[in-house]
């Protein structure tokens, strides 16, 4: 089950980056959630469901150093599937708050080498069974699935900016995720303090994972809205610039050619506008009309209200 669900989120993600790629190369906005599916995709390839994990972390020195590889990616792709759902239109992969994934990533790398000097060969279990008689790899266990729990959080509490339709999706994922890495925090407490449950071991998999899968999907289902909340500007701005053209008004003062659609969009409406009060010449009703599509537009474009 746990390897279908691997599988099933990768095969999902990569769909997104071979579908998206063309869109993401002539939309800044869109290589958010792009670049997001592509890490996503590369720490599920971590995984070792497709190429032996064994083959990747012999790459790496094979001492286990994969699995902070695949917990940095881990974190940060769901960092960035936030973003892909909640930034404003105008955000671009430049202007987004790295420090916080940068920072977490870097608290990982120093707890894993400090706390576990001494790794073994390459395993996919080795955290688990290392913890069992190593506090040190019990403690990296602990931070690393309360830092992915945190990004988490995040993400269903983001959820309620999110665009249309990826709401439920983020949630969940955001829940599964969540309760995951609690119990994954729970299991390794109980191996290296306790008693080891087979219960509490067997949640991990289908919590995580199922919640990846919802992940994947809302960020699929963002990426066609920005596509959609994209178009709809291009066709008003279509719409709008005979009107501005047929008034004399001009189109893109002090605008870059490179704008984005919205950013002309709106300068073209204030232009129009304008030149209605400066002239004296009414709009018809038609023109004002269309105008109010514009406003519904760019005051409601994170919420995708139609026009």
């Amino acid at each position: 089950m746990t390897v279908l669900l691997i599988d099933a989120a990768l095969v999902g993600l990569l769909l997104v980056v071979f579908l998206r790629a063309r869109v993401a190369g002539r939309h800044p906005r869109a290589r958010i959630a792009w670049l997001a599916a592509l890490v996503g995709s590369i720490a599920l390839l971590t995984q070792g469901t497709v190429i032996p994990l064994e083959m990747l972390d012999g790459l790496l020195g094979g001492t286990n150093i994969l699995k902070l590889v695949q917990n940095v990616l881990t974190m940060t792709a769901l960092w960035l599937g936030i973003q892909a759902g909640t930034a404003p239109v105008t955000a671009r992969l430049r202007t987004l708050r790295w420090w916080f994934p940068a920072s977490l990533g870097i608290l990982f790398a120093v707890v894993f080498f400090l706390a576990m000097p001494e790794r073994g060969p390459s395993s996919f279990l080795f955290l688990e069974e290392a913890a069992v008689t190593s506090t040190g790899a019990w403690a990296y266990g602990v931070l690393h699935m309360a830092g992915i729990a945190l990004v988490g959080a995040l993400l269903f509490r983001s959820a309620r900016g999110s665009l249309p339709g990826t709401r439920v999706f983020f949630r969940v994922g955001a829940v599964g995720i969540v309760l995951g890495c609690l119990s994954e925090i729970l299991d390794l407490t109980l191996a290296r303090f306790f008693q080891p449950s087979a219960v509490v071991s067997a949640l991990f998999d289908p919590l995580f994972y199922l919640g990846v899968v919802s992940f994947v999907i809302g960020i699929f289902v963002a990426t066609r809205t920005s596509t959609r909340i994209r178009r709809r500007g291009e066709a008003l701005l279509a719409r709008l610039e005979p009107v501005a053209t047929e008034r004399g008004v001009d189109p893109f003062p002090g605008l870059p050619a490179d704008a984005a659609a919205d950013t002309r969009l709106h300068a073209l409406r204030v232009a129009v506008e304008d030149d209605a009060i400066a002239t004296s010449s009414p709009l018809t009703p038609a023109q004002r009309a269309l105008l109010d599509d514009v406003d519904t537009h760019l005051t409601r474009r994170i919420t995708g209200a139609r026009s």
